[in-house]
């Protein structure tokens, strides 16, 4: 199999990791993200982006992960966080919340077969579930390697991370975050979760389209709400261009919501 981003020597020498780090590893089926971050002041040491063919299925991922970390010395790793970014995922509200429904939760979102594992997030700042599928095979891979790890859904920290932004508790926040060809767009009227919606992407005219999608069908949504991007701006410097000719209160957020 191919990837994006090959070592740059076949018997190069693993690279080293001279302080203590939090390794954090974003999985998609479009690229893997690994970020390797200061455990004691948070910044950011080392990362690396490795892109994806289409149409590799969840085995290859495996072994691309299993590839990549073998570039790295990983002696000083103290922890190890996991996040799957796809669209396999539902909110639940506690209150309507029951452990063994888990799977009718999440029947309209993806084919499920009897032995697949469902996960839960807690995102108790807004008192709801977030219910979806981990892959077991990573899962089990960095319990070999690293003993224990903590793995979360790319929404659950999206919501979490926007809702202790909010300020205002009585305007519409409306976020967009692209990321790995998927589109995450969240809604808070306050700090009231309204929305939360993931879509594939491939170009900047889907970005708009399922903005626009959004602002038209969610109540009190309107053409002067601001619209926040969330994402490093080199990485999304074509998109923004193109919807700030469309979008009048657009504004860039240059930053990337996991380092």
């Amino acid at each position: 199999m191919e990837i994006g981003q090959q070592p740059m020597m076949q018997l190069q020498e693993s690279k080293k990791l001279k302080q203590s780090s939090v390794l954090t590893i974003l999985v998609s089926l479009k690229e893997i993200s690994f970020y390797f971050n200061n455990s004691h002041n948070k910044s950011l040491i080392d990362s690396k982006l490795v892109s994806i063919e289409e149409n590799n299925d969840i085995s290859s991922l495996l072994d691309l992960l299993k590839k990549t970390l073998s570039e790295f010395d990983l002696s000083n790793v103290l922890k190890v966080k996991l996040i799957l970014n796809n669209k396999l995922s539902t909110l639940v509200p506690n209150e309507l919340y029951e452990e063994k429904l888990n799977k009718d939760y999440l029947k309209y979102n993806c084919d499920l077969i009897d032995n697949d594992t469902i996960a839960v997030d807690e995102i108790i700042e807004l008192d709801i579930k977030n219910i979806y599928v981990p892959y077991e095979n990573i899962n089990n891979f960095l319990i070999e390697t690293f003993g224990s790890f903590d793995f979360f859904h790319f929404s659950s920290i999206l919501i979490k991370k926007i809702y202790n932004k909010i300020s205002c508790e009585s305007c519409i926040n409306f976020y967009v975050i692209p990321k790995n060809g998927l589109l995450n767009i969240i809604l808070f009227e306050g700090k009231r979760l309204i929305f939360s919606n993931i879509f594939d992407y491939s170009c900047k005219e889907d970005v708009l389209y399922y903005i626009l999608f959004v602002v038209d069908n969610v109540k009190n949504v309107n053409e002067g709400s601001e619209i926040c991007i969330i994402s490093k701006k080199e990485d999304m410097n074509d998109e923004i261009n193109y919807l700030s000719k469309f979008i009048y209160n657009l504004k860039i957020i240059d930053e990337n919501i996991l380092e």
